[in-house]
């Protein structure tokens, strides 16, 4: 790997942060909502040749790194053939309330709708359906929002449990509340939420539907007696 490789790796991957790059896609002439975090805007790849055919909406995530294309140059290859110009650029709309997962690929001419999950490294084109969840190469439906809600609602009790079991046997001690960082509906009180709680209970714009949620998602009286359950 060349020099100017490794700094310009090096660079992106330590100096390059998510408002910096919001705000150079806005520059460019891109549409991006609220709420939009690239979680590794270093390594991802969004395609500013034609920024006015990308839009992205509000609270959506995505991780890294990821590739967002509004053209296709493949047709040079049939221009090397019969020398015809036959363009592929086509507009990309992410909706609102959207998760792209690790390695996915949007391609050019690909709608997704409000509500949707993209597993990790799919190959995502056309009209992705809302409230459900896609994956695979090229990307498919799964299953329904609905569907990934109740399994996920479903495996709570018996996932945190394990997180403390793992987390007891690599360090010899029990963890801090506040070093549970996903599970805590299980044990916390909403009304006395940590920083840490507090924080991801604020994520999406949902803090007092989150609020209102937790106080029936909460299984344990304690933290302590979530600890002895597990």
């Amino acid at each position: 790997m060349a020099l100017k490789d490794v700094v310009r790796k090096v660079y992106n991957k330590l100096l390059v942060n998510n408002e910096g790059y919001l705000k150079y896609l806005r520059s460019c002439g891109v549409t991006i909502g609220e709420d939009v975090t690239f979680h590794c805007p270093g390594e991802t790849h969004v395609d500013v040749t034609d920024p006015h055919l990308l839009t992205i909406g509000d609270h959506v995530n995505l991780t890294g790194p990821i590739t967002i294309l509004t053209h296709d140059f493949s047709w040079s290859v049939v221009k090397g053939k019969t020398g015809e110009v036959l363009g592929n650029e086509k507009p990309v709309t992410i909706g609102n309330n959207v998760f792209v997962g690790w390695g996915a690929t949007i391609l050019c001419g690909t709608t997704i709708e409000d509500n949707v999950i993209i597993g990790a490294h799919a190959v995502v084109s056309g009209h992705v359906e809302g409230d459900s969840v896609w994956g695979g190469v090229p990307t498919r439906r799964i299953c329904s929002l609905e569907h990934y809600r109740e399994k996920r609602a479903a495996a709570q009790v018996e996932e945190a449990k394990e997180y403390v079991r793992c987390f007891r046997a690599k360090l010899d001690r029990d963890p801090k509340p506040e070093e549970i960082r996903e599970y805590f509906p299980l044990f916390a009180d909403p009304e006395h939420l940590c920083g840490v709680h507090e924080s991801q209970t604020r994520l999406m714009g949902t803090w007092d539907k989150s609020l209102k949620w937790m106080k029936d998602a909460r299984t344990y009286r304690n933290y302590g007696e979530f600890l002895d359950d597990c």
